[in-house]
């Protein structure tokens, strides 16, 4: 499916009849792209020439793993059109809900060619990421795991690891954590390149709340 006819089907469907997600937060994502037609697959993006991201107004929007982008983050030669997460940003279908209704508020179509410019501050933030993730990796830097919640003091941890949150000098794109604790162990699994436990848990690449409100 090319994503100009996935968006030609969004257009006829009521959006405002997808479910308000609770404990499957990628519920009203799943229900969208069966409304769409889309079909369960392994494939990088979720169009023929593009990617869909449904999301909630005010929350950061997941793209990637930062696990299976290792390797291309450490190979320098690879440009960010080339990478996963640049080929995941060329052409994205983005749907917005808002976050108290939960009621569908717009969508919006990105390129690398009608938002050039865009599309340039996105490499900038992902070559700062990648550099920066790079340098703590061969430095062997520690940074102290801290937990931070809105309205609350920071709790600090005491464990140390190469990476944390990163973002970008653009405030778009960042790497963060993404996991859930083991229903067994009720710990999670260490993110780890190269035999080296690089964080505690899973990471990935996000687009920051203030990507969607530029854009939008």
């Amino acid at each position: 499916m090319l994503l100009s006819e996935a968006e030609t089907k969004l257009n006829s469907i009521d959006k405002n009849q997808a479910p308000i997600p609770s404990t499957n937060k990628g519920g009203r994502g799943q229900w969208v792209e069966k409304q769409l037609g889309m079909e369960l697959s392994s494939k990088l993006n979720d169009f023929d020439d593009g990617e869909l991201k449904v999301f909630k107004e005010s929350e950061p929007i997941a793209v990637t793993m930062l696990l299976h982008c290792f390797d291309e983050v450490f190979d320098r030669s690879i440009s960010f059109s080339e990478s996963k997460v640049g080929k995941k940003l060329k052409n994205v279908l983005f749907v917005k809900f808002a976050k108290k209704t939960g009621k569908f508020v717009d969508s919006l179509v990105t390129n690398s060619e009608s938002h050039r410019e865009l599309y340039y501050k996105l490499s900038q933030d992902y070559n700062d990421v990648c550099e920066e993730i790079r340098k703590r990796y061969d430095n062997n830097e520690q940074h102290e795991h801290i937990i931070e919640k809105k309205g609350q003091p920071p709790i600090h941890t005491g464990n140390y690891y190469n990476l944390s949150t990163i973002s970008g000098r653009n405030g778009y794109l960042q790497i963060r954590s993404k996991a859930n604790k083991s229903k067994k162990t009720g710990k999670y699994k260490p993110l780890c390149y190269n035999g080296r436990e690089v964080y505690q848990c899973a990471m990935a690449f996000y687009l920051r709340n203030q990507f969607a409100r530029e854009i939008f």
